[in-house]
């Protein structure tokens, strides 16, 4: 008898998700640091301006990379559950040039675990935060909430052409950006 393999489907993501608590990313370039917090289903991240998050650097894919709420189940364990995933690019079909990092390592598909430090490019660095909803965080989920104004870079870039690097060439600057 075979073993079923886990199962991922994209779920709706909904109010009530956001009742429980936030999902933040803390984007950390050479040139800004910010948070954005995730409230859809699927967000995009790239160079190409139609993405959810946009980051100007020609070492980044146009579509670079999905992060997608999705259900998992489990047939075996008769388990489900629903959590944030990143994908390299836009799945098996379409991976960007230079790959994800997840905590130092080369990844197609992850699942978020608060914490996970995700690097894109040679400089870009992405955090994953999960932060309950408790009278504890009130104030900081209340900012995250309301309207900010659009991140805009002083860079122009042109997001058709992408650099591509070595692995050795991301180690060497995840190390020197890391140790700065």
């Amino acid at each position: 008898m075979s073993e079923q393999k886990p199962k991922l489907t994209l779920a709706q993501f909904s109010e009530d998700n956001l009742q429980k608590g936030r999902h933040i990313l803390i984007i950390e370039s050479s040139d800004s640091r910010r948070a954005v917090a995730l409230n859809s289903a699927v967000f995009s991240i790239g160079r190409h301006p139609q993405n959810s998050l946009v980051i100007n650097s020609n070492m980044i894919s146009r579509h670079h990379a999905t992060v997608a709420w999705l259900q998992y189940t489990e047939q075996s364990e008769k388990r489900e559950d629903y959590c944030y995933w990143i994908i390299d690019g836009k799945g098996k079909r379409k991976r960007s040039r230079n790959g994800i990092l997840v905590n130092g390592e080369k990844k197609s598909l992850h699942r978020l675990k608060s914490g996970d430090v995700i690097t894109i490019g040679t400089e870009t660095k992405i955090t994953y935060n999960y932060i309950p909803n408790t009278a504890e965080t009130q104030t900081f989920l209340k900012y995250c909430s309301s309207e900010k104004t659009e991140y805009k870079s002083n860079q122009e870039v042109n997001y058709k052409e992408t650099t591509v690097v070595t692995q050795a060439e991301i180690e060497a600057a995840r190390k020197q950006y890391s140790s700065s």
